[in-house]
């Protein structure tokens, strides 16, 4: 007996991240070939398409010279629905 998956459209997940917006969150990146990143940060800003998440771990850049940088990473609403980035809100206690 096959499961219903329930699917989520753009608008829902938008919604969902515009309440999240200035929110202290945890992010899942699934990067492919069983790679994946954790990250915790806040989402800075929304666009009709992609949202933009400050991340406060490091990441390494990959150069020699370069030090590490704080960046901003931007997902698009269809990576969440696709499963491939999860968002979570920090519990505050």
């Amino acid at each position: 007996m096959a499961t219903k998956k329930t699917t989520l459209t753009v608008g829902e997940v938008k919604s969902t991240i515009d309440n999240l917006l200035g929110k202290e969150i945890k992010m899942r990146v699934c990067r492919g070939r069983k790679q994946v990143k954790k990250y915790t940060g806040v989402i800075e800003n929304t666009f009709p398409s992609v949202f933009v998440v400050r991340i406060h771990d490091t990441i390494e850049t990959g150069t020699k010279q370069s030090a590490p940088v704080t960046p901003t990473l931007v997902y698009s609403y269809s990576d969440v629905i696709c499963q491939e980035v999860l968002v979570d809100p920090m519990v505050t206690a």
